[in-house]
């Protein structure tokens, strides 16, 4: 993939003129401190707390990758399930949309309740946000083949194993991808929320506190985090999704666009 100057130049520069507007904004209307800190603050509560940044952050990473994870392994085969049987997509799959519905910081106490305050319930409510969106898709994918295909496959007697392997399983990836896009920043969400409701680590644990002692600065350090956090695996999926599946409309117009 061929980058050009100007796709990297443009979001830099604009990253850079938005913290200069903020710091000359801040200082014009003597903003306080505890209410909207200059960047410049930022920047000095980042590296006098980098090593506890980095070690909740490390924390919140394996939160929401561990319920990611097994969103993508669960959701996917549940996808399969749904498209092969009548009876998982009258039952269970209307049970999936009620659930999804329901608001998520509901199920953070009742989590660490059944699961405990550990990790694990933590990576439950990651679970929890992300799975929807890889299952919605992935079955969208797997249906979305035109008839005229898997006539041809049956015709030239082609078992429901070929045909999913060869016809439905690439014609899903564009659509799981796009779900998996989604999952992945929503299980980082999902983390921060399980930490707001009960954990003694985590950046939505350390975020309480900042909060509890007035200190903006590093609350913003910390969002500025889950932030680059959430972009960086956004990112890691698009790579992935380049080598997997290049056929996709979306990378040919990315590709196109460099």
């Amino acid at each position: 993939m061929k980058f050009s100057v100007k796709n990297v130049a443009e979001p830099l520069i604009f990253f850079v003129a938005l913290l200069a507007l903020w710091e000359v904004l801040v200082e014009f209307f003597r903003v306080p401190a505890f209410i909207l800190p200059p960047p410049g603050d930022l920047y000095v509560a980042f590296t006098a707390k980098f090593y506890i940044l980095y070690k909740h952050a490390m924390v919140t990473f394996i939160e929401a990758v561990g319920g990611f994870t097994l969103s993508f392994i669960l959701g996917v085969a549940f996808a399969v399930g749904v498209v092969y049987s009548r009876h998982l997509q009258n039952t269970i799959y209307p049970l999936i949309v009620i659930l999804y519905a329901m608001p998520k910081s509901a199920f953070a106490p009742l989590m660490v309740i059944w699961i405990g305050y550990g990790l694990y319930s933590k990576i439950a409510i990651a679970f929890l946000v992300a799975f929807f969106p890889i299952v919605v898709n992935t079955v969208v994918g797997l249906k979305e083949v035109e008839p005229e295909l898997l006539d041809l496959a049956r015709i030239n007697k082609g078992s429901e194993f070929d045909i999913f392997r060869k016809i439905r399983l690439p014609n899903s990836l564009p659509y799981m991808f796009a779900g998996i896009k989604v999952a992945i920043v929503l299980s980082v969400t999902g983390a921060i929320v399980a930490e707001f409701v009960a954990a003694n680590e985590g950046l939505g644990y350390l975020i309480l506190q900042a909060n509890y002692s007035l200190d903006t600065a590093l609350a913003l350090v910390i969002l500025l985090i889950l932030a680059f956090l959430s972009l960086a695996l956004f990112i890691g999926v698009e790579v992935l999704q380049r080598k997997l599946a290049p056929w996709s409309a979306e990378v040919r117009q990315i590709e196109g666009s460099f």
